[in-house]
């Protein structure tokens, strides 16, 4: 069975429960939106692609294990890469979504070790060869937290051993939505009005899950991005249950994460073009940072 650690910390989203006409709710506060109905529709519905296993596994090989998947949620790469014979561990905020990797890890017969952690105070007395951040660098809109998230990296990392982040919240990679949208003119109007249907899918037990999304605000001072996410769950065609959640990024361009691995101690860092490998380009709106230490 994976070994499950019990760490919390205060960024992570609080909620308050409750009734509205019958349906129970959770109204989430702040930070992120990992939890409950979310961390349940991330376990059902959410696979890695072929792009990422492939790129992982290749810079699993080329830098070694053991390997740390850091915010890892509920197991979506790091399930598939242990299928392939790596010695994967995972760490992340929330304790639902380490608790259906538990549960997934029992019904694959895996025991990778699995601890409810933050990034910024990441403590588990184990070094790494590779550690890699799919897309979840800079949730939670604390500046100070990500930045000593890197510093916690590289300390995790072996002599020579890797981080890799990959990097999907450019502002330019959208002309349609993210660059207007630091504009006054554009920013007046938000939040806007929750969409009509949102995507609703059949779980694995019959129930229905619907998650609506929509930007909140966009600070282009603090470079900071609030979204909010409602999620409601279907039984027998009636919502039992809805529960709401904020989650906060902060917006950083290229320069801004290559002076923070700098901050944190890696010399040798590259800038690559998403899941390809090749260097990045003026034109790629997603990225991945490759820091050896």
């Amino acid at each position: 069975m994976a070994q499950v650690g019990a760490e919390r910390h205060q960024g992570a989203c609080r909620s308050r429960r409750g009734q509205v006409g019958g349906v129970a709710f959770v109204s989430g506060e702040f930070g992120t939106w990992h939890h409950g109905l979310i961390a349940r529709w991330w376990s059902e519905f959410n696979v890695a692609t072929p792009e990422e296993l492939s790129y992982f596994g290749a810079a699993i090989r080329k830098f070694g294990e053991p390997v740390l998947d850091l915010g890892c949620g509920t197991g979506r790469i790091m399930f598939p890469l242990i299928g392939e014979g790596f010695d994967v561990d995972g760490a992340d905020i929330s304790a639902d979504m380490i608790a259906l990797a538990g549960a997934e890890a029992k019904k694959r017969g895996v025991s990778p070790r699995l601890t409810v952690q933050p990034m910024h105070e990441l403590n588990l007395g184990r070094k790494y060869r590779t550690i890699y951040i799919c897309g979840s660098f800079g949730l939670g809109g604390r500046r100070d937290y990500d930045r000593e998230a890197l510093i916690r990296a590289y300390e995790h990392l072996e002599p020579g051993g890797a981080l890799l982040i990959t990097h999907q919240n450019l502002p330019y990679d959208d002309d349609g939505k993210d660059w207007a949208q630091w504009l006054p003119s554009h920013r007046a109007d938000l939040p806007g009005d929750w969409p009509a249907e949102g995507d609703r899918r059949t779980a694995s037990d019959g129930d229905e899950i619907e998650t609506l999304f929509r930007v909140a605000e966009l600070d282009p001072l603090a470079q900071r991005t609030t979204y909010q996410m409602r999620v409601r769950l279907f039984h027998d065609g009636q919502v039992v249950k809805e529960e709401d959640y904020d989650l906060r990024i902060n917006i950083y361009l290229v320069q801004e994460v290559l002076l923070m691995l700098h901050h944190a101690g890696f010399r040798d860092m590259a800038v690559e073009a998403g899941y390809t490998g090749r260097p990045a380009t003026r034109d790629d709106g997603m990225v991945s940072f490759v820091a050896i230490k």
